[in-house]
């Protein structure tokens, strides 16, 4: 390995490590969230904030993986080319169209939540929560535009601190409004609203931190005297809607999912299924709840690394290192996915009884769902990945289409199934994995077509797939062990982490890691060699 490709390769890597570690504080402080709400707010409660939150995620999902990738790709593509100018100009022309656009879409949330609950709950009790996410559109819309212009310059730091900052403050003030509303009002539905407003609160605080650090930065900025002319502002509001607007489209379909899912289910359940309204408010906070533990282990920071950093291999037409960081991601990914999917459905029921300790029916009902869903963590994980390489050659459409299908799939099932009322709620959860299947066979297909040197996803997958049935084989007999002298609650935590040490010398074992990867780590020579990695 040439040292030029060895420093993309670590590169590569160390995004992935700080934004990995990033997401997995962000999704360990989410859970601290949860836990306490989920114990304090009851089952109708939990279904109020649970409908604010699916559009939450929405948001989220737009300004994480919709204008961001976007602004990214076309930032990686002109740093690649050394047009710094022509960068900074695509930034600050994305940053004031968003900004427009987050504001309007603040207006209208604030305007018309009490549609958005008619259309979601049939009822309106939730739209204090809708009304009280509103300013987070805007604030994402902001945060969304400067994240995407530093992940274009390989620079994730900003985007780890900021999305750790945000979920912390949501912690603390979330908890703090949501007990008080509770406290002084008795209602569920201003509860729910006090734990929104967290959210709210912690993403302007996570715009201000960016903005500062996007303002010092920019002070250290040099341009070339010999850089080509920049675009104007018409040419370069065409390349970035011709970019953003269908990876945007598809960010929707993907979001939106969970809130058509949700409202077919609410009307199904209601409808065929013969299930009272509070009933069925409940089983959406059961089915919200298992969604949240769901999404803890997606690999969702290898599909933000790799497409400014395949977008930049494309540009420059290195057609060794394409290949490289395509496989790198891919296997990244099913590193991860795998074992995570094990573990969430092997210890589904103790997990939801440990973080709902104080509701143990709720617990009950919320762990079949969850298990259900668990093996869709691999296909959601590696459709994150494939959507941000299938963007970075430029095919933009080919995953908004995928995302189509299975949207159709899954609304289709959920249609079906959550109107049998032996099946219920339960449909979501199985529509959940079908229709993320579908997508990621179509995607996988358009992949190999695009960049056919690839190696079998399905091969790539064998080994972390053998690790992780060697961790399931040794952990679950000590689970079972454990819960002979302890709660089963308390069991899993041990169990947990013995799993992840028998994974990762599984992996070593299996040769699921190869030396090559971990020297390209921060003292990675010495990790490889105290694992005799050849």
């Amino acid at each position: 390995m040439s040292q030029k490709t060895e420093q993309k390769g670590q590169s590569f890597l160390k995004g992935t490590a700080i934004l990995t570690a990033a997401t997995f504080i962000v999704k360990f402080i989410n859970i601290f969230f949860s836990i306490p709400l989920a114990n304090f707010l009851d089952d109708e409660g939990m279904g109020h904030f649970n409908t604010a939150y699916d559009i939450f995620v929405f948001f989220s999902v737009l300004a994480s993986s919709g204008t961001p990738v976007a602004i990214s790709r076309l930032v990686s593509v002109a740093y690649a080319q050394n047009r710094k100018r022509e960068a900074d100009k695509i930034f600050r022309v994305a940053f004031t169209l968003f900004s427009g656009i987050g504001l309007v879409g603040c207006i209208v949330m604030a305007v018309f939540s009490r549609q958005f609950a008619m259309l979601m709950n049939q009822n309106d009790r939730s739209m204090y929560a809708i009304a009280a996410l509103a300013p987070m559109c805007f604030f994402m819309s902001l945060s969304s535009c400067l994240r995407g212009y530093f992940q274009g310059r390989s620079n994730m730091t900003p985007t780890a601190v900021s999305q750790v900052l945000e979920s912390l403050i949501k912690l603390f003030v979330g908890i703090a409004l949501a007990l008080y509303f509770l406290k002084t009002t008795g209602l569920p539905e201003l509860g729910a609203a006090g734990a929104i407003l967290g959210v709210s609160i912690g993403s302007f605080f996570a715009v201000l931190y960016i903005l500062l650090y996007y303002f010092r930065k920019s002070r250290d900025t040099r341009y070339s005297p010999f850089e080509p002319k920049v675009s104007s502002v018409g040419e370069i509001l065409k390349s970035i809607l011709t970019f953003a607007v269908p990876v945007i489209i598809g960010s929707a379909f993907l979001s939106a999912l969970d809130i058509v899912d949700s409202s077919v289910m609410m009307y199904r359940l209601q409808g065929a299924a013969g299930v009272d309204a509070n009933s069925a408010i409940a089983m959406k906070g059961w089915l919200g709840t298992a969604r949240k533990y769901f999404d803890l282990p997606n690999a969702v920071p290898i599909s933000t690394i790799v497409l400014p950093m395949l977008s930049g291999a494309i540009a420059k037409k290195e057609k060794r290192e394409i290949n490289r960081i395509s496989m790198l991601s891919l296997r990244m990914t099913l590193m991860v996915a795998i074992p995570s999917a094990a573990g969430l459905c092997i210890f589904a029921k103790p997990i939801c009884s440990l973080l709902l300790y104080s509701r143990p029916e709720f617990a009950a009902n919320t762990a079949p769902l969850l298990a259900v869903m668990a093996p869709a963590v691999i296909t959601a994980s590696l459709l994150y990945t494939t959507n941000s390489m299938i963007q970075a050659v430029g095919k933009v459409y080919v995953p908004v289409i995928n995302m189509i299908v299975g949207t159709v799939v899954r609304i289709g099932v959920v249609y079906v199934l959550c109107g049998i009322p032996e099946i219920n709620a339960m449909g979501s959860a199985v529509g959940t994995f079908v229709s993320y299947l579908v997508m990621i066979i179509l995607n996988l297909i358009a992949l190999h077509r695009m960049l056919p040197e690839i190696p079998s996803v399905v091969r790539m997958g064998i080994r972390p797939l053998l690790a992780s049935v060697i961790m399931g084989a040794v952990s679950y007999p000590v689970y079972l062990l454990l819960t002979r002298f302890m709660s089963e609650k308390f069991a899993v935590i041990p169990v947990i982490l013995l799993a992840i040490l028998v994974y990762l010398v599984a992996a070593v074992f299996t040769k699921a890691i190869t030396r090559e990867e971990i020297v390209q780590l921060p003292k990675g020579e010495k990790l490889a060699d105290k694992l005799h990695l050849k």
